[in-house]
């Protein structure tokens, strides 16, 4: 019998997880012994969804010992036994709301009762055989399954399949008699991780000895990754009237019942009512289990029941559970999004209610935007626009050009555009018309954030056109801002003060042509004067002298802030002492000529000094090296100045 419900469990797993996948959302980790989602005995107010096929088997046993009536019937042996239950739950998801039930169980136990003629009731030989069969629905209120809060009711029967009626802590699958029940499943998301669910049921009893019984169970449930839960719960069954305690009492108390034939037993089932309903005497288990998420389809789960009920002997208090799960979707059956597309051949299973789609039940999206048709606003959106969740044009700088058009997605507010969307620039300045402030800047000058042109060095040609932008200001310039250079002297025109130097002529800074000697100045720092003759012996300037002093007048006056030394050399002819006086007295003789005749020179800027023959620029030895140590020197002091100039 067993290896017959293994066998179908693997036939159903075959068939139809091939066509299927788990929704791991709906599917939890394992389904209850009675089927359904839930813990290891009660259900939750949750349900599977539509379309979701879980198949479980699951084993309860326990090891008891007992006194079993011998086949002479006058004589009792202790025997260890193993009560068990194989369960074999299947549960199917019509809807997202409604989950039928049907559990198949089979059953191994001793608790059979016996009598014979003149002796006591007592436990037969252990029976083995097919179980009660169990169907149901689980039809939960219409709310989303975010909501924290999910209200369910259950409604089944409890079938007389059962080949016996045997007692104990395993009666509800070994029983008798159709029992009808129904429930009410109340189950709260405290945490995301942690749900409580509560059950209240009644079951009316089909059995010709047992009473109706009320139904009561709490459980926790701790989910820890997706992959592994906790489950505590706490299930309670009080009979109304007549349940398992009252046959147990019949054996302590054979006497106080009616006899059938002679024989003490249960004739008379109404002298077997309890006084009252016991809570705590009839079925009352704690499940602590844990169930574990092997694969997309497949759980396992253990766990154990502990009977706080407080039964008389026989009293069973441990039981172990052990169960696998199935999990999957049989696709082909459903329309999970009523699109009129199965979902083994919808390419979209979960299209929203109403929206119209093709023949492979894709949502119609006619503009292409990603939006479907049924929640598209703008169903006719441009191609390639940018849309919202409701299918409308996105435009975020508000030119009338929607995003992922607009080449230019934040032109300025209210600035005329194009049809992609960029701002007009007439003159293409990089300046929208709108904020440009000239707005006919030349094609190729250098703006600022305004439009303006930048004419960094002021001559009238913006940058960007200008091919000198750093020409000197006052500078003249072409059309090109290049600057106008008549005489080519390097210097241009509006700063040259001599625009019509000759060819070659060095000119300064300011375009005056440089004499000779000035260029000397200018690159050396000191000028030979070797044309300044005086009378021989004699400090007194010859004339010839005057031009080249004349020169070097106009050269203090022009560089106005050089201070000057004016050096006295002679050959090394004649006495050293005479020729150190000497060189000095021509050295002022040449300082008082610039003085008088530039006044405008400040005496301050003038310094003599003679060296005789003790700095020859020439060798003495010869009469054209001695006339060439014969000279006047003027050397820059301030040669800082020199530099500025």
């Amino acid at each position: 019998m067993f290896r017959f419900i293994l066998g179908g469990i693997f036939v159903f797993f075959a068939v139809f997880v091939h066509n299927g996948r788990l929704n791991a959302q709906y599917a939890g980790f394992s389904t209850t012994v009675e089927g359904g989602r839930g813990l290891m005995y009660m259900q939750s107010a949750e349900t599977y969804g539509k379309g979701k096929l879980v198949i479980g088997m699951k084993t309860l046993v326990m090891e008891k010992e007992s006194n079993v009536a011998n086949p002479d019937g006058r004589t009792f042996r202790l025997r260890k036994d193993y009560p068990s239950i194989a369960a074999l739950p299947i549960s199917f998801g019509m809807t997202d709301e409604i989950d039928l039930n049907v559990s198949f169980y089979g059953f191994h136990d001793t608790r059979t009762l016996v009598s014979q003629e003149d002796v006591r009731l007592g436990y037969g030989d252990p029976q083995t055989g097919f179980g009660s069969t169990r169907i149901g629905a689980k039809i939960r209120l219409p709310l989303k399954r975010e909501f924290p809060l999910q209200i369910a009711g259950k409604f089944g029967a409890m079938l007389d399949t059962s080949q016996e009626e045997a007692d104990g802590m395993n009666y509800r699958w070994s029983r008798m008699g159709t029992d009808i029940e129904a429930s009410l499943y109340e189950t709260l998301r405290i945490f995301s991780f942690m749900s409580l669910s509560l059950e209240e049921g009644y079951i009316v009893s089909g059995s010709d000895v047992y009473d109706d019984k009320v139904v009561g169970a709490l459980g926790l449930n701790v989910r820890f990754k997706d992959r592994c839960s906790l489950n505590l719960e706490l299930n309670n069954r009080t009979f109304l009237g007549v349940g398992p305690l009252s046959t147990y009492q019949a054996l302590e108390k054979p006497w106080l019942f009616e006899t059938v034939n002679g024989v003490p037993g249960i004739g008379n089932p109404a002298l077997l009512k309890d006084d009252k309903a016991d809570f705590m005497e009839d079925f009352f288990i704690f499940s602590p289990s844990i169930a574990l998420r092997l694969t997309k389809h497949i759980a396992i789960d253990f766990g154990v029941n502990y009977n706080l009920a407080d039964q008389v002997e026989p009293k069973e208090k441990l039981q172990a559970v052990v169960g696998i799960t199935f999990n999957t979707v049989i696709r082909s059956l459903i329309d999970s999004d009523r699109d009129g597309i199965n979902d083994k051949a919808d390419k979209e299973p979960y299209t929203p209610k109403g929206f119209p789609v093709d023949s492979r039940g894709i949502a119609i999206d006619t503009d292409v935007d990603g939006v479907p048709d049924g929640k598209d606003l703008e169903p006719d959106t441009p191609l390639g626009a940018k849309t919202d969740a409701n299918g409308v044009g996105i435009d975020t700088d508000g030119d009338g050009i929607y995003d992922g058009i607009d080449m230019e997605p934040d032109t300025p507010a209210g600035s005329p555009v194009d049809k992609f969307g960029v701002a007009l620039d007439d003159d293409r300045d990089g300046v929208p018309n709108i904020l440009d402030e000239e707005p006919q800047t030349p094609i190729g000058a250098v703006v600022d954030e305004t439009g303006k042109a930048i004419d960094s060095d002021e001559d009238g040609i913006p940058d960007g056109i200008d091919m000198e932008p750093s020409t000197p200001k006052g500078a003249l310039v072409d059309k090109f801002g290049v600057g106008i250079d008549t005489d080519e002297d390097g210097v241009p025109n509006g700063i040259d003060e001599e625009p019509n130097t000759e060819k070659g002529i060095l000119v300064d800074k300011r375009g005056r042509g440089l004499i000779k000697h000035e260029v000397d100045l200018l690159r050396e720092g000191l000028i030979h004067l070797t044309t300044v003759q005086f009378n021989p012996g004699t400090a007194v300037l010859n004339p010839e002298s005057y031009p080249a002093l004349n020169e070097i007048g106009q050269i203090l006056i022009k560089y106005n802030t050089l201070t000057i030394q004016i050096e006295g050399h002679t050959d090394n002819t004649g006495d050293i002492k005479t020729n150190l006086k000497l060189s000095r007295d021509r050295a002022y003789a040449v300082k008082d000529y610039l003085l008088e005749n530039f006044p405008m020179i400040d005496q301050k800027r003038l310094r003599a000094v003679g060296f005789g023959s003790d700095k020859p620029i020439a060798p003495n030895s010869t009469i054209e090296g001695r006339n060439a140590n014969r000279r006047v020197d003027f050397i820059i002091i301030n040669r800082d100045e020199l530099i500025k100039k």
